[in-house]
């Protein structure tokens, strides 16, 4: 079977995961459906520091521009989402035949700034002349510390918390098809204005969710975060559930798509709810503390809302809408991944 662009397919990844066990003991949290990355316990005896080391690896591949501040920014989000701050950095840079110097000298300041600007130190990596790409791919092992008390889980979420959505759909899907495919989108009949805005949403309001996870954290105690990716809010809130062992129901009207989201979703024929969102936060938190989480992600200038609740396993995945409820649903890819596959 050929495989689609995008993730594996959840069943594929699920068996490959499966096959790869861990018998060390120093493994807090391994490979896994749901969890955002690895965490480790390589505290020293009675050496007084008890903290965990989070570990994450991501590539970019979407986007041409302002690369060191989107690879800090994916790999960053994975860890904030464990609770982590984030520390060490590698990167291995894959670079087409026949680029100029000058750009991959950019590059590479595009790294060291955002390392600079985040407080990240830039360690090691591999670097070279790759046959066959079209463009730079960047992959980031980013490494950070938790608290030992302080670390969260995917895994964590428990049926009567409350779910929360911090930042709008889809930030990241909308703001890559508004810089790389602006002329498709004028065409379609989407106005440059609404295509000039979501073309900064990569800077503005980014997709970091670290400030996001650090003012709920700073006020609540989470049970769960998740960062959507590809395959959209939609298909973090499947592994989400999946990883907890618990069911979900969303009300889909509470759930911020932003505008220009919708109107480039409309004109592509694409689903805001399965395209690529990062910049967005899933948390869980017990519903006693709803509006205190809800009050410290706004104080912090991040919006937010309660979007559903969490069920016992065999409760299922639903989606509502008024009177009328379906399953979430599922995207075997991202909608980015599919409209670019499309040649549209």
């Amino acid at each position: 079977m050929k495989l689609p662009t995008g993730k594996l397919p959840p069943d594929l990844l699920r068996d490959l995961l499966a096959s790869l066990p861990s018998n060390d003991p120093s493994v807090v949290v391994g490979g896994a459906v749901g969890e955002d990355a690895a965490v480790l316990d390589t505290a020293v005896p009675d050496s007084g520091n008890t903290d965990l080391l989070v570990v994450k690896t991501d590539p970019i591949t979407f986007v041409a521009s302002d690369t060191g501040h989107y690879l800090l920014a994916v790999n960053g989000n994975d860890l904030a989402t464990m609770g982590a701050e984030p520390r060490w950095l590698l990167v291995t840079a894959l670079l087409p035949e026949g680029i100029e110097s000058g750009r991959a000298q950019q590059i590479f300041q595009d790294v060291a700034a955002a390392c600079a600007e985040t407080g990240v130190s830039l360690v090691g990596g591999h670097t070279e002349i790759t046959v066959g790409l079209d463009r730079p791919i960047l992959v980031g092992c980013l490494l950070g510390t938790v608290a030992r008390g302080r670390l969260v889980r995917t895994s964590g979420a428990q049926p009567g918390d409350a779910v929360l959505l911090a930042g709008g759909i889809a930030i990241e899907g909308t703001a890559i098809l508004a810089t790389e495919h602006a002329a498709t989108l004028l065409g379609k009949g989407v106005d440059a204005p609404i295509i000039a805005r979501a073309g900064g949403w990569l800077r503005s309001p980014g997709i970091s969710v670290a400030p996001a996870a650090k003012a709920l954290q700073s006020a609540v105690r989470v049970h769960s975060m998740h960062d959507p990716t590809e395959g959209g809010l939609a298909t973090a809130l499947h592994e989400l559930a999946e990883a907890a062992g618990v069911g979900l129901r969303i009300d889909r009207s509470a759930i911020a798509v932003l505008p220009e989201c919708e109107a480039v979703c409309q004109a592509l024929g694409l689903d805001p709810l399965g395209l690529l969102a990062s910049g967005a936060l899933l948390a869980t938190v017990a519903a006693r503390d709803t509006d205190a989480a809800l009050e410290s992600l706004r104080a912090a200038e991040v919006p937010a809302q309660a979007i559903g609740e969490v069920l016992a396993g065999d409760a299922g995945l639903i989606l509502a809408a008024g009177d009328f409820q379906r399953p979430i649903p599922t995207f075997p890819r991202d909608e980015l991944a599919r409209f670019l596959e499309s040649g549209s």
